[in-house]
């Protein structure tokens, strides 16, 4: 799956992640001289050889998150109870956005807190900075508190992204272990981890890193 591209990076969030002013003045960077090509003193190769050099395709150089190969996520099974454990999964989250991209913006909040996500201006400048609109994501309130499982989710809503904000994820899918902003990889879905986002405001040092992950992921 293709990161999502960011068409117009939302300069104020970026503002969050660099403190520091930065110059680009022309002229500044030294022109790298061209060496002459190298002499090979070996015997030509025979024109097969030659022509099947020059039809060989350059290998490209892959993001790991961006670019990986397709992994298809295990789709749980259809069954006569599929409904009942859709309607079980529905339970353990409050579910509120349009979901357009299948972006899930996980938290753990108190309800009055989780129904203002969506005007969050700081958590929009998030989303903006990495080509999100509002209607493209899922906020998704663990309300329970226990560890959200992968299935679940899957049960619930469409997911084809992870953010989760200080809100633990668990699953039976095979996974590198679950680190603050080190985008990991559950199926074919990317998963970033983040501290909090009432904490993310005030620390520059935790901005950045989450800006990392997401650049990772997004763009």
């Amino acid at each position: 799956m293709a990161g999502l591209q960011a068409d117009n990076i939302n300069p104020e969030f970026l503002r969050n992640f660099i403190t520091e002013t930065i110059y680009v003045v022309e002229g500044d960077v030294a022109a790298v001289p061209s060496l002459p090509p190298a002499v090979s003193t070996a015997p030509p190769a025979p024109e097969e050889e030659r022509t099947a050099a020059e039809t060989k395709p350059e290998t490209a150089v892959k993001n790991l998150i961006t670019d990986h190969a397709p992994v298809a996520t295990p789709q749980i099974p259809k069954s006569p109870d599929a409904a009942a454990a859709v309607a079980k999964a529905v339970e353990k989250y409050d579910i509120a956005g349009a979901n357009a991209k299948g972006v899930v913006v996980l938290v753990t909040l108190p309800d009055d807190e989780f129904n203002k996500l969506p005007q969050l201006q700081f958590l929009q400048k998030i989303l903006g900075a990495i080509g999100l609109q509002p209607a493209g994501v899922a906020y998704v309130n663990n309300k329970t508190g226990a560890t959200a499982l992968f299935e679940d989710l899957q049960q619930a809503l469409q997911v084809n992204y992870i953010i989760s904000f200080a809100s633990r994820l668990d699953t039976t899918l095979p996974h590198d272990k679950f680190t603050l902003y080190h985008p990991v990889m559950v199926g074919d879905v990317p998963v970033v981890f983040s501290q909090a986002l009432s904490m993310l405001e005030t620390d520059m040092e935790h901005k950045k890193k989450l800006w990392g992950a997401l650049q990772q992921v997004f763009l």
